[in-house]
C-alpha cells in the first residue's frame, strides 16, 4: 500500500512539476500597431489652426483655409515677391488677413499645418498669396465670400459704424480754396491725368476698374483725359500713365505732359490728377515717409539723393509745380494716401487734394459688401459699384454731375467736383462708414503763383 501510495505520490509530484514548468513559461506580448497622427479633414485642420495659434497676438484678423491640401513641392508665395514656401509633404494652408478687403500691400500671415505628425508654422507676408505662381484666390471678392473662413474678428465682422451726426460734422479743411474765387479771363479748358505704378496692371482688377471709371466719368464732364502710348510697336494708346514703365519711360512721359501745359494761356485750365497704386511706408529718421513703388532705382529730378526704388510725394510735387494752371486738383487712392497731401499742398498752383485714407490706413476693394450681418453697403456691387470703395464713391459723384452736363456747357470746376466727390465718399465708402478709414479733402488758402485771375501778375494773355 505504501508502495502504491509512494508510486502515486511520485506520479503526482512529476505531474505537479510539469504543470509548474508550464505555468512559468512567459508569453511575448503581441506587437502594437504604431499610431500615426494625421489631419485628415478640413474640420480637423481648422480645429488644429484654432487651437495651435495664439489669436491674442493676432487681433482683428480673419482666417481662411485654402480649398485644397497642398502637395509635396507645391509653392506658396506672394505677388511681387521672390519669397516662396515649398511644401516638404502634404500640408494644410491658411491665410490670416489682418485687413480683409484691402487689395494693395497690407499685413497678412501664411500658416501651414503638416498632414502627418502635424506641426504648425507661420510666416509674415504683405500680399495675398499665390499657389504654384497663380493667385490662391482669383480676386478679393472670392476671398471674402470663401466658405472656408473659420476665424472672423476683423473690422468686417463688427457692426461699428459712424453715427449720422459724426458724418455730418466730418468736413473738408481749409475750404473753400483761395482759387475757387478766381474769375479767369482765359478759356477754361479742362484736362485730367490718370497715374498708376503697377508693373502687372492686370493683377489688380480693382486698379483697372478705378482707372476705367475715372476716365469715363471725367470725359462725361467735358474733361480731356490724356492718352499715352502703351505699345510702341502698334501705337496702342491708353488713358493712364504707368510710372513703373521700364527704364523710367513713365517718368519721362509725366515730364512731357507737364511741358504741354506751361504756356501762359494755360493758367485757367482745370486740371485733375488721379493717382493710385502700391506704396511703401518707411522710417526715415524720426518720421515715416510714403513713396510710390518703382521697379528701378530713381535719384530724383535733380539726382540729389541716393537712388531708391521709390517715387516720393516731393518728386511728384516737383513735376506738377511746373504746370501753369491755377487750378490743380489731385485725388490719391492708395494706402497711406494722406501722406501725399503736405507736399502737394505746397505747390503754389494747387487748389485742393482729396485722399482716400490717413497714414497706416488702407484703401479697400468694392467687394466689401457688409459689416457683420447688420450693415449693408449703401452702394454695392449690384448697383454698379466696382474698383475700390473710395474711387467708386468718387466716380459716382462725377457721374451725377455729368448727368446735368450738356453739350456746349463749360466743364465744371475741378475743385467743385472734388467737393462733390468728398461728400459722396462720406455717404458710400464702407471703409469710412465702418470707421476704419479717414478720407480728407484739403484746400489751399495761401496766395498762389497764378499769373492771371485774382492773383493777376501779367497784363497780357
Amino acid at each position: 500500500m505504501k508502495k502504491k501510495l509512494a508510486g502515486r505520490s511520485l506520479l503526482f509530484s512529476v505531474a505537479a512539476l510539469a504543470l509548474s514548468a508550464c505555468s512559468d513559461q512567459r508569453q511575448e506580448p503581441a506587437p502594437e500597431t504604431a499610431v500615426v497622427d494625421e489631419v485628415r479633414t478640413e474640420k480637423e485642420a481648422k480645429e488644429r489652426f484654432l487651437s495651435g495659434i495664439n489669436w491674442e497676438t493676432h487681433p482683428e484678423a480673419r482666417a481662411t483655409l485654402y480649398r485644397d491640401l497642398l502637395n509635396k513641392n507645391d509653392a506658396v508665395g506672394e505677388l511681387n515677391s521672390d519669397s516662396v514656401h515649398h511644401s516638404m509633404q502634404y500640408e494644410w494652408f491658411t491665410l490670416i488677413d489682418y485687413e480683409p478687403g484691402a487689395y494693395f500691400r497690407h499685413p497678412v500671415a501664411y500658416a501651414f499645418l503638416s498632414y502627418l505628425e502635424p506641426e504648425l508654422s507661420m510666416t509674415s507676408a504683405r500680399h495675398l498669396p499665390t499657389v504654384n505662381y497663380q493667385p490662391a484666390w482669383p480676386n478679393v471678392a472670392a476671398l471674402l465670400a470663401d466658405e472656408h473662413i473659420f476665424y472672423a474678428e476683423s473690422w468686417l465682422d463688427t457692426a461699428t459704424t459712424r453715427s449720422p451726426e459724426s458724418i455730418v460734422k466730418y468736413q473738408a479743411s481749409d475750404w473753400p480754396p483761395r482759387m475757387m474765387a478766381d474769375q479767369c479771363k482765359n478759356e477754361r479748358r479742362a484736362y485730367a491725368v490718370l497715374i498708376h505704378n503697377l508693373e502687372d496692371l492686370e493683377s489688380s482688377p480693382e486698379t483697372v476698374a478705378n482707372l476705367e471709371m475715372m476716365s469715363e466719368a471725367l470725359r462725361a464732364n467735358g474733361y480731356s483725359v490724356h492718352q499715352f502710348v502703351q505699345d510702341p510697336a502698334t501705337g496702342e494708346q491708353v488713358d493712364f500713365l504707368n510710372l513703373a514703365s521700364p527704364r523710367g519711360a513713365g517718368i519721362r512721359r509725366l515730364m512731357n505732359i507737364v511741358n504741354i501745359h506751361v504756356d501762359l494761356n494755360d493758367c485757367c485750365e482745370q486740371l485733375i490728377v488721379y493717382i493710385t497704386g502700391e506704396t511703401t511706408l518707411s522710417k526715415t529718421g524720426y518720421r515715416e515717409e510714403v513713396a510710390l513703388d518703382l521697379p528701378f532705382p530713381y535719384e530724383g529730378t535733380d539726382r540729389s539723393r541716393d537712388a531708391e526704388k521709390k517715387f516720393y510725394p516731393e518728386d511728384l510735387a516737383t513735376f506738377l509745380s511746373n504746370l501753369r494752371t491755377c487750378h490743380l486738383n489731385i485725388i490719391v487712392d492708395t494706402n497711406n494716401a494722406a501722406c501725399f497731401a503736405d507736399d502737394l499742398l505746397k505747390i503754389p498752383n494747387t487748389e485742393s487734394v482729396l485722399t482716400a485714407c490717413e497714414e497706416n490706413e488702407y484703401t479697400y476693394s468694392s467687394a466689401v459688401e457688409k459689416l457683420s450681418d447688420t450693415f449693408q453697403d449703401p452702394f454695392g456691387l449690384d448697383q454698379g459699384e466696382q474698383g475700390s470703395e473710395f474711387t467708386s464713391s468718387v466716380a459716382k459723384a462725377l457721374f451725377v454731375s455729368a448727368a446735368s452736363h450738356k453739350d456746349g456747357d463749360a466743364p465744371p470746376s475741378a475743385a467743385l467736383l472734388l467737393k462733390d466727390a468728398f461728400e459722396s465718399v462720406k455717404l458710400y465708402d464702407l471703409g469710412f462708414l465702418g470707421n476704419t478709414t479717414n478720407p480728407q479733402l484739403q484746400g489751399r488758402t495761401m496766395d498762389s503763383d497764378c499769373p492771371c485771375g485774382i492773383d493777376l501778375k501779367e497784363d497780357k494773355f
